[in-house]
């Protein structure tokens, strides 16, 4: 019999359980004035299935919504206003096709006016006293973005206006905390969801009994024992739960009663042949996290106001700890197995960056160690590299000294190679420029160099042009944006260094070394191609 439980697959799971949350899902959604929503929870926690299950339920036309509209923004990602418009049009279009033909066909046009034409479907939906569920999922992958603006939100937020649209989004923490630009987060937009987002977090007891119903359509039950042990192991972490229940499902019988006994098995199994998955929930939590779950796996006792509220509603929302008295208890047995592997590593890592003094005391060698793994780097910016790292100690200004010193030998590094030592701009850029309507670089005067100006920031200026711009090609043969962007970060720090006035940090030139080493990475990397 084909087995159930998917763990990480291609395909979104069917929805199991959930039954309490989905519930009140649907009850914001048909509500006389129904409400935009937003679903958080974790990776790997259920979003993405319970948000094409709510898309599914409501996609044929019913009392509430006219049909729905499931959009993955995890795949595509619109990287633009324009796009976003574009691709949230084509989807609107894909909705209406049979439904409202006529107004599918005015979704043709993108481009300029494909706002007008989008505020013009949801008016005539309105007019008809009609509405369309759209949801966005994986919508933390746009807020990524800093290519989105503000403008975009607000375009939303007259979309989410109408009465013919309602928004449900799933993302992993609250939208106006997820935007990258500090701008977008002025918009009005996010304050149209209801204020308290829907938490996909551990299966509860509600939960179980359908998430273990595939079984009983084979006659198959779990004595008390078993679902006991089902949620001990597992703490209720969806992609645990599948896991386990996918290996019982492949040695389980119809008309068969599941024991204690091979729930264990199944368990065993897990911790066998799916240490990635394990991996995967271990990685998404913080290291804070990480250690707390070490000191509990290694029977250590927490007293719940050893950790930070935050810090617990993360670790209990997985499933991971509970607070029982006034003291802290593990309540997943597979993580703890993990956490009892990983105990020397944290351990480890705590003992060398576990407060400021120790950062202080080990970051020289953790930079010399990361700089001793980059292979290829030219000898002469490698040894300033290795200059900054030494005057880290006793005086971190002196390491941002060389800051002038790394930016000037990276760009001859560059310019030697993009320019085969001769200094003439070549006119095919100038060409490519012109075509796609950008700023020349140009001197005081106004006229466009000919030849490789001098100063470095200005040299900083041709090296972002020749890597590509929003509006122009790529015309450099070997460099690209990641070295760019290096080489102009370390050349202003070159101009704070020799100006400098302020104390510097320790953590702060450290931060210079780092972006110092990637750099000798980024140009060796480059160079191979």
């Amino acid at each position: 019999m084909t087995n159930p439980y998917s763990i990480l697959g291609t395909e979104i799971a069917a929805m199991y359980g959930r039954k309490d949350l989905f519930a009140e899902i649907c009850r914001h959604l048909t509500k006389e004035t129904p409400d935009h929503l937003t679903i958080v929870g974790p990776k790997h926690y259920g979003k993405t299935v319970i948000l094409k299950h709510l898309g599914d339920h409501f996609s044929k036309t019913n009392d509430h919504y006219l049909t729905s509209v499931y959009w993955d923004l995890r795949h595509g990602t619109p990287a633009t206003d324009a796009d976003f418009l574009d691709s949230f049009a084509t989807v609107l279009k894909k909705s209406m096709k049979a439904l409202r033909p006529g107004y599918a066909d005015f979704l043709e046009e993108t481009g300029e006016g494909v706002q007008e034409l989008i505020e013009l479907l949801f008016d005539e939906l309105q007019n008809e006293g009609q509405r369309l569920l759209v949801i966005l999922d994986g919508f933390d992958h746009v807020l990524a973005s800093s290519s989105i603006s503000r403008n975009l939100w607000d375009i939303m937020r007259s979309f989410a206006l109408y009465s013919s649209l309602r928004l449900v989004t799933g993302s992993r923490g609250r939208l106006r905390e997820l935007c990258k630009s500090e701008e977008s987060r002025t918009s009005d937009f996010w304050e149209i969801f209801y204020d308290t987002p829907l938490t996909v977090g551990h299966f509860d007891g509600h939960d179980w009994e359908g998430f273990i119903k595939p079984f009983s359509s084979h006659k198959i039950s779990f004595d008390s024992s078993a679902q006991k042990e089902l949620s001990n192991w597992t703490g209720g972490a969806p992609l645990l739960a599948s896991a386990l229940l996918r290996e019982g499902w492949n040695y389980s019988k119809d008309g068969a009663c599941i024991s204690k006994a091979e729930i264990d098995k199944a368990a065993e199994q897990v911790l066998s042949n799916h240490q990635e998955l394990l991996e995967t929930l271990w990685d998404d939590c913080s290291v804070d996290m990480q250690a707390d779950l070490v000191h509990l796996a290694e029977g250590k006792v927490i007293v719940a106001e050893e950790i930070p509220a935050e810090r617990f509603r993360a670790l209990e929302m997985r499933g991971f700890i509970k607070e029982s008295g006034n003291k802290i208890k593990i309540t997943c047995r597979l993580l703890e197995k993990c956490a009892q592997n990983k105990a020397e590593g944290v351990a480890n890592l705590r003992r060398l960056f576990g407060d400021n003094e120790r950062f202080e005391q080990n970051v020289r060698s953790l930079l010399e160690l990361r700089l001793s793994q980059v292979t290829g780097a030219d000898p002469e910016l490698r040894s300033y590299v290795e200059n900054a790292i030494r005057d880290l100690s006793p005086s971190p200004k002196e390491s941002v000294v060389w800051a002038r010193r790394i930016a000037e030998c990276a760009l001859a590094l560059i310019w030697k190679a993009e320019l085969l030592d001769d200094q003439t701009l070549p006119s095919k850029w100038f060409e490519e420029w012109k075509h796609a309507e950008e700023i020349l670089p140009s001197d005081r005067k106004g006229q466009p160099f000919t030849r490789l100006p001098r100063p470095l920031g200005t040299q900083c200026f041709i090296l972002r042009m020749i890597t590509g711009t929003q509006k122009a090609q790529r015309v450099s043969k070997y460099v690209t944006k990641p070295t760019y962007l290096l080489v102009d970060h370390i050349q202003s720090m070159g101009d704070f260094g020799q100006h400098q006035e302020d104390d510097t940090s320790l953590s702060f030139a450290s931060s210079f070394c780092y972006s110092a080493i990637e750099l000798c990475a980024s140009i060796a990397s480059d160079f191979k191609k």
